[in-house]
């Protein structure tokens, strides 16, 4: 009988980690999963949930000792992290401890979509937790799954998708529309990193996951077979977009309550989009011609056999039916 593969979650109760335990715990490989929690968090719903899918789950405070820390880590095959982009620097001392416990692959958290150094600000951020993987000689997998469904779901005159559509997204057609990118539904994010962290041919690689290649023109008008309607269409430039980008940053910069106070919720989040939707939707980072460019393996390359995830048009049929999808 194959040996499990033992497998550490951080951020497992959130979205992006909910959908990594479902992967693994549907995957014909089997995994022995373990979710790292914050000790406040332990007896929360989601945990008490995850617990009863079969989850162990381990309180940590990243405030302990890195004995602590080490310890916990003892016997880890893989670790994965779903921190938020916010904590992303609350990473560091996983690195360290994983190092030191000899965990033999750690996949970062990624999650959106591949961008050169000095195009995301959140990026760049994950390119320098990459940089201390290195400089630790840390084992990794760099996973990077496209722009999620979930982002931009179109307005339609009846108001079917109104309860899908995000007021922190500017969801404006960029230029033409025409600039094709990479997408996948959030829930099959799992499934992808169940298939990737299994294969040893991709230990020390960056990997691109993702289901689909759309532009916005091609998104509106799947919108438009699915509903029957004609979504709403406004446009916004380039030259928009980076002029946006320049106003928040100077505001959150002169703030003394930090971008993530809610008070400047709306211009951290129309800092944050721009910036992807100068990556995605202008220069065409998105791509999986742009992901070879930069070294990644492309995941139907590794795995024609894999089953595709869910299609946009079958994502915004579940949303006019009324089902919520984070």
């Amino acid at each position: 009988m194959p040996v499990p593969i033992v497998v550490g979650i951080i951020g497992a109760t959130g979205n992006t980690g909910q959908s990594v335990v479902n992967g693994f715990l549907t995957s014909q490989t089997e995994f022995d999963i373990t979710s790292f929690t914050r000790t406040s968090s332990i007896d929360n719903p989601v945990n008490q949930k995850l617990q009863r899918k079969g989850v162990r789950i381990v309180g940590y405070d990243l405030t302990d000792s890195q004995v602590n820390l080490v310890a916990q880590l003892r016997g880890i095959d893989v670790l994965i992290s779903c921190i938020a982009w916010e904590h992303l620097e609350h990473q560091l001392p996983w690195v360290e401890a994983a190092r030191r416990a000899g965990v033999k692959r750690f996949v970062p958290s990624e999650w959106v979509g591949p961008a050169p150094k000095g195009v995301i600000d959140i990026k760049d951020r994950k390119l320098d937790i990459l940089g201390a993987i290195q400089r630790a000689g840390l084992p990794y997998t760099i996973i990077d799954v496209g722009c999620w469904h979930q982002v931009f779901v179109p307005k339609v005159p009846s108001g079917r998708t109104d309860h899908q559509h995000s007021i922190y997204i500017d969801h404006r057609i960029v230029g033409d529309g025409d600039q094709r990118f990479a997408l996948t539904d959030m829930a099959d994010i799992g499934t992808y990193v169940a298939q990737i962290v299994s294969d040893p041919r991709t230990l020390n690689q960056h990997v691109f996951a993702y289901t689909e290649v759309l532009s916005m023109n091609q998104i509106w008008d799947i919108m438009a077979s699915a509903s029957g309607e004609t979504p709403i269409k406004d446009y916004v430039s380039e030259a928009e977009i980076r002029e946006i980008i320049a106003k928040c940053r100077t505001r959150l910069e002169d703030s003394p309550k930090g971008a993530h106070h809610p008070d400047n919720i709306m211009d951290t989040a129309n800092f944050n989009i721009g910036q992807y939707r100068i990556s995605w939707c202008v220069r065409g980072d998105n791509t999986p011609e742009f992901a070879k460019y930069l070294g990644y393996l492309n995941i139907w390359q590794l795995y024609p056999e894999l089953v595709r995830g869910r299609s946009l048009k079958s994502f915004f049929q579940s949303v006019l039916k009324g089902a919520y999808s984070e």
